[in-house]
């Protein structure tokens, strides 16, 4: 995944950010992933992006399977746990910061008994030790006590139940919370319903990756701003609008997303979306054609002269939309999408 720095922002200095990924659980009888690994490092790096999340390195703590040897079942609950502590800690107290992002990727399950609790089994886990880490709960616990202004929580792993075994309560101080809690802006992200099972796929630059994650972090990048905003809402709708797209030929559950909107979170501020390259081949070609290309409301927007030794081949940068291009005085022209369409023949 590659971000381009256009030019700096001054950083997030307080907004965090936690990020999970396993790979592996040698001793649970659950199959080997192979994407959570990349979508947290994909996601890292959006977060690192001073286009993107635009958050200090010191702020982002990271824990993945490829830390620790291959059969080592590491990590174990308490070494993704202490990942909360820090905030838990301050939020006895008070107000930590502005915003916390809690991204999670690998085989987890939610609750025989509650809709919404959703775990993270950790890399020890067994079929009669189940050992996990209660995702939903630290989050609930950190909005119930207003330790940040907004909460997002990502997380790309199944909600499969299990009813020989329910989610465990973490071991936080006892608290009915605080005032304000209400007022916490969030944005919750599950890549499945309750029940369902969460797909991943090898995609065409190589990577394995979550088809729930590359969809988030594609609506990242791309959303069309308004009123020079990218909210809650809006990635919301592209991710909804775009993930049969990135799952190819799997079968995917739809994602569920929470959100206020009459409190909505402003993930980036932004002039206008950001570009894709769309190369476009002319087949046949004499040296002399004229493009023509138009916007979804097939209004003109731009005229071309493919002269040269490479005017076969040109490479537009477009923001996200639909578009036609043709070739001036012919009949061939094509309507495509961007970014589904990354070169046209035309």
């Amino acid at each position: 995944m590659c971000f381009h720095h256009k030019r700096l922002k001054k950083m997030k200095n307080k907004h965090h950010a936690i990020v999970i990924g396993l790979n592996s659980y040698p001793v649970s009888g659950l199959s080997p992933l192979k994407g959570p690994v990349n979508d947290a490092e994909d996601f890292s790096a959006w977060l690192r992006d001073p286009q993107g999340g635009n958050l200090p390195e010191e702020h982002i703590q990271c824990i993945l399977s490829s830390d620790f040897a291959k059969d080592a079942s590491l990590p174990f609950p308490n070494q993704i746990e202490v990942l909360f502590e820090p905030f838990i800690t301050k939020g006895v107290q008070g107000r930590c910061g502005e915003r916390l992002y809690v991204f999670v990727a690998g085989h987890g399950f939610g609750d025989p008994g509650d809709m919404g609790t959703t775990a993270l089994y950790a890399a020890n886990a067994r079929k009669m030790f189940p050992w996990h880490v209660a995702i939903t709960d630290y989050v609930d616990w950190l909005q119930r006590h207003a330790v940040f202004d907004e909460i997002v929580l990502l997380m790309d792993c199944c909600r499969t139940i299990n009813v020989y075994h329910e989610v465990k309560e973490p071991q936080y101080p006892t608290s009915k919370g605080r005032i304000g809690a209400d007022k916490v802006r969030f944005f919750y992200a599950f890549a499945v319903g309750r029940g369902r099972i969460a797909r991943e796929r090898r995609f065409e630059d190589g990577r394995d990756s979550g088809i729930f994650t590359r969809a988030i972090l594609h609506a990242l990048e791309t959303a069309s701003p308004k009123d020079g905003k990218i909210t809650g809402q809006q990635l919301k709708n592209q991710i909804h609008n775009s993930i049969g797209k990135f799952a190819g030929d799997i079968q995917i559950e739809p994602p569920v997303i929470r959100l206020d909107s009459s409190q909505d979170i402003t993930f980036l501020h932004r002039k206008s979306a950001r570009t894709v390259p769309v190369q476009v081949r002319l087949e046949p070609y004499n040296g002399d054609e004229t493009l023509l290309l138009s916007d979804g409301n097939f209004q003109q927007i731009r005229e071309d002269q493919a002269k040269g030794a490479k005017g076969a081949m040109r490479t537009l940068e477009l923001e996200p939309g639909l578009y036609k291009i043709a070739v001036k005085n012919t009949d061939r022209q094509q309507i495509f999408e961007v970014p589904n369409h990354a070169e046209i023949i035309v």
